[in-house]
């Protein structure tokens, strides 16, 4: 009985797969797609590979631009101008051979699943060329990029006047390229909006109009006969005018006065070099660092870096001047307020004059004290010399007395804090000793 029933179960089969063998036949004879067979969600049931690379081609053509839009631009975005290529040739040959490419059962059964409603669908395989994307993406970002404008301040005749920003606006390019990039995939070329971004000023009005106040200011005078030491601190005090900083940001004095435009301006006058004046490039710039090294002490900022002179400064007391050459030998000083900070520098007659202006929340009453913890004396020397003869001498050099000096910043609950402690080398004092002969000629020629 068992064996009766397998043998009736084989025999419907091979009638059922017999019919649909005849109806393969038929279809296959007609050289046509299979229906419920789609590309790119085209249907191209019933129609041959050649009327079906037609409808693809045909619907490519009519749809292969996307039109992007910003604010009131259009831009216009050609598939042939970026260099796509679809192969539609093997996507139309996949899908005539869905139904033919495989073993007869197989064959048979995907065209019994598609004749029962199943539907399959090809995709159409897209060469993209991204260097002329990231050429169309880089046109755009130029077109539309903007630079934010920041808020102003100004001081004119001791009032601070502000002025609002404004903000920037700038591409969102590897979002633009992934829009592009899935609608060519997706082959949906209809409308989109390109993705931009905001751009923040770096300076805004709010925060602007909390510099109200006078946190830090201190003057210095100089010779006004020495001319170029005053061309000099006048270009470096132009340089640091009108300086904005940020809360956190750090302020460093060679950043401003080392670029070529302004070292250009320089001229020689006096420098320090190896413990002694000398005629030098920018002789007088460290009278404006030192002024506003101590504006920076009175408005009680943070000073990240300073350091003194070999020689004390005639402008200014011991333990209070800030050098600068190269490298790190700078002066620094950091806003460590939560709000901005306006450097002023200004030449009064024969005066600099440096101010510092902030939130008046956080102006304190500081006392900037020195103390000398050590005095170094000076050496004196002597050398002999044939220039001068025995019994005479000559001074060559004074002598300076070195020191060691803490600067410290007073606070009005008289909390001290240690700034910098500045070292001045002592200088030799030295004596030419005379060690010549005088002979008998020498001495009548003198008597004659």
């Amino acid at each position: 009985m068992r064996r009766l029933k397998i043998i009736a179960v084989v025999l419907s089969v091979g009638i059922f797969f017999l019919g649909n063998t005849s109806l393969v036949q038929a279809t296959n004879k007609e050289g046509t797609i299979h229906k419920n067979i789609s590309i790119e969600n085209i249907d191209v049931s019933g129609l041959t590979k050649e009327k079906a690379q037609e409808k693809i081609e045909t619907f490519i053509n009519s749809n292969s631009k996307i039109s992007f839009s910003s604010n009131d631009k259009i831009y216009n975005l050609d598939m042939n101008d970026i260099g796509v290529v679809y192969k539609i040739n093997e996507s139309v040959d996949k899908a005539y051979n869905l139904d033919r490419n495989k073993n007869i059962i197989s064959n048979i059964k995907t065209k019994i699943d598609l004749d029962l409603g199943e539907k399959l669908n090809v995709n159409i395989e897209k060469k993209i060329d991204e260097h002329k994307i990231n050429e169309y993406i880089k046109y755009i970002k130029n077109d539309i990029k903007k630079d934010p404008i920041d808020a102003t301040i100004k001081l004119d005749k001791d009032i601070l006047t502000y002025g609002k920003e404004e903000y920037g606006l700038d591409l969102d390019d590897s979002k633009l390229k992934n829009i592009i990039i899935n609608k060519i995939n997706e082959i949906t070329y209809d409308k989109a909006e390109i993705p931009t971004i905001v751009v923040n000023p770096k300076y805004r009005y709010d925060d602007l109009c909390k510099v109200n106040s006078i946190l830090g200011t201190y003057e210095t005078n100089f010779n006004p006969k020495s001319s170029n030491r005053v061309n000099n601190i006048q270009v470096s005090a132009n340089t640091i005018n009108n300086i904005l900083l940020n809360p956190n940001e750090e302020f460093s004095f060679n950043s401003y006065v080392k670029t070529k435009e302004v070292t250009n301006q320089f001229k020689k006058a006096p420098v320090i070099i190896n413990g002694k004046l000398e005629p030098g490039l920018g002789g007088g710039i460290c009278q404006v660092s030192s002024t506003l090294y101590n504006a920076a002490l009175y408005a009680g900022l943070e000073i990240t870096n300073v350091r003194n002179h070999s020689i004390p400064s005639t402008y200014i007391p011991k333990g209070r001047d800030a050098t600068i050459t190269n490298g790190d030998v700078d002066l620094r000083f950091k806003n460590n307020f939560e709000s901005p900070i306006f450097i002023v520098q200004k030449i009064d007659g024969n005066k600099v004059v440096s101010t510092i202006y902030g939130s008046e929340e956080y102006k304190k009453e500081i006392e900037i004290v020195t103390e000398i913890v050590k005095r170094v004396p000076y050496k004196v020397k002597v050398k002999n010399s044939n220039e001068l003869y025995k019994g005479e001498k000559a001074l060559y050099q004074r002598g300076r007395e070195g020191y060691t000096i803490n600067t410290f910043r007073m606070y009005k609950d008289k909390t001290k804090e240690l700034i910098h402690e500045s070292y001045y080398p002592p200088m030799d004092k030295i004596i030419i000793n005379g060690i010549k002969e005088k002979n008998n000629d020498e001495f009548k020629e003198q008597v004659v």
